[in-house]
């Protein structure tokens, strides 16, 4: 995390919660000082919140939920994300553009889910018509069979 002299232009109240979050010790800590980013509603705390998209688990669903409060906001944040070299981090700024509308990230996280259970099944040995049974059933509809 940045110190409040390396980000001048952070309000008071941003710094001290990016502060904090370097004591952090687990989930429920950063989940505590997301939740309060979020609530200052300071545009600057979508940087910070950013930044914690390499996580996974509670901390990056949190960032995530918090992410989208901001609404369009968030988008320029979420594409420097979607350029990352870290997978999770590109993976979640494509999930908050997907939320958002973004037809290309959701594209985006469709392929990935296909190569990841392909993955996920060549190493298992099964073949390759049980991914076309899964895949050919998506839907928008949870109640649906496509």
């Amino acid at each position: 995390m940045s110190s409040n002299q390396d980000s001048p232009n952070l309000s008071a109240p941003i710094s001290s919660l990016e502060d904090r979050l370097l004591d952090c010790v687990g989930s429920e800590d950063y989940v505590a000082v997301i939740r309060a980013l979020v609530a200052t509603r300071d545009p600057a705390a979508i940087r910070v919140l950013a930044s914690l998209l390499d996580s996974v688990g509670p901390i990056a669903k949190e960032a995530i939920a918090g992410l989208l409060t901001f609404g369009d906001a968030v988008i320029p944040a979420m594409r420097e994300c979607a350029d990352s070299l870290d997978y999770d981090m590109i993976r979640h700024g494509h999930e908050v553009l997907a939320e958002l509308g973004d037809e290309a990230s959701k594209q985006w996280l469709k392929d990935d889910l296909a190569e990841r259970i392909a993955a996920y099944r060549e190493r298992l040995g099964f073949p390759s018509v049980l991914l076309d049974i899964f895949v050919a059933n998506e839907t928008d509809e949870p109640t649906e069979v496509a």
